[in-house]
Order: C-alpha cells, then sequence, then structure tokens
C-alpha cells in the first residue's frame, strides 16, 4: 500500500511538473482562444471508433514488436527496473500507476501534446515531428547515461524515436490531434514492460 501510494504522490508530481511549461505557453499565446485540455489533445479522439481502434492496435503491435526486439538483443537485463521489481503481485498496482500515470500521461502530455503540437505549427508535421521524437529518444538516452554503453544507446535512442512517430501520426493524423490513443498505447507498452519485471 504504500509502495502504491509513494507511487501515485510522485506521478502527480511529475505530471504538475511536465504541465506547467506547457501551461505557461497556454496562458500567453492561446487562453484566449481554447481551453488548456483541447490546446494539448486531451480530448475525445476524433473519427470512425472501429478505425481507431485498428489504428491503435496495429500502432501498438509496430511499437511493441520493435521494442521487444531490440531492447532484449541489445540491453541488459535490469537497465529499466523500477523499485517495485521483484515484489510479485504486490508491485502490480504501482506498476499500473507508474506505467500510465507517472511516465505514459505526463510524457504525452509534454512531447506530443506540447512539443509536437507547438512544432509542427511552425515547421510542418513532418519536421515537427522529427524533432519531437528525437528530443524524445535524446531525453532517454540522457536519463540512462551511467547505465549503458554505446550500443546501448543507440538503441536507447531508436526505439523511443520510432515510437514518438508512430504516436504522432495515430495522434494528430488518425484521431484529430487527441493525445488519448497515444497515452494507451504508450501506457500498455510501460505496463508489459514493469509487469515483466515482477
Amino acid at each position: 500500500m504504500a509502495m502504491t501510494l509513494g507511487e501515485l504522490f510522485s506521478a502527480v508530481v511529475q505530471i504538475i511538473l511536465f504541465s506547467l511549461i506547457p501551461f505557461i505557453w497556454w496562458l500567453v499565446t492561446a487562453r484566449k482562444k481554447e481551453s488548456f485540455f483541447s490546446w494539448i489533445g486531451l480530448k475525445k479522439p476524433v473519427g470512425n471508433r472501429r478505425n481507431i481502434l485498428i489504428w491503435i492496435v496495429c500502432v501498438f503491435v509496430i511499437c511493441e514488436a520493435a521494442g521487444f526486439l531490440l531492447y532484449n538483443l541489445f540491453m541488459k537485463a535490469d537497465w529499466n527496473q523500477q523499485g517495485y521489481a521483484g515484489v510479485g503481485a504486490a508491485g502490480i498496482p504501482a506498476a499500473i500507476i507508474f506505467s500510465y500515470i507517472h511516465t505514459a500521461f505526463s510524457e504525452e502530455i509534454l512531447f506530443r501534446g506540447f512539443l509536437q503540437k507547438r512544432l509542427q505549427k511552425q515547421f510542418g508535421f513532418a519536421v515537427g515531428t522529427f524533432i519531437q521524437s528525437f528530443v524524445f529518444g535524446a531525453i532517454h538516452v540522457v536519463l540512462n547515461l551511467s547505465n549503458i554503453n554505446l550500443v546501448q544507446g543507440i538503441v536507447l535512442m531508436v526505439v523511443p524515436m520510432i515510437i514518438a512517430v508512430f504516436l504522432a501520426i495515430i495522434n494528430e493524423k488518425k484521431c484529430g490531434g487527441s493525445i488519448i490513443p497515444g497515452w494507451l498505447i504508450h501506457g500498455t507498452m510501460n505496463l508489459i514492460t514493469n509487469l515483466s519485471t515482477l
């Protein structure tokens, strides 16, 4: 229980921190045009539900397969274990909170909800997506520098970039700018990884 509450507290703090710059930017530039939640894409996906579901499943399978293959080939087994690793079923609630709220939700707000949308408005979808995905990959490398070698660093750069590109495509091109499909995919990928460490 304490582990779950600690993870929930940590998740809320991270969401606040990752939302701070987008919120200030929205206050200065877009407050009078649309609500903050709509501006970052925290809104219902637009489009045919069946097609959206198909896209979600396809993007999930592609991203999960790329990550599974490359991480299992090149990364050491314990490179990304969380504090609940090895505790068994007692770690499931903390793993769910960490996967969907702490990482996926806060990262989707910052990277696809804020950075992607601002960059694509300025430079177009392709360039904006490349920059956003590059930054997303680079952050993963920087946060793990002490745990990885050069080859692992390249893998840790490339896999998040691939995922970031596909999440931008599904969010922006298939779901009317909603970050919810990307959040669900991202969170589920994280959960599978985190459950495998319990």
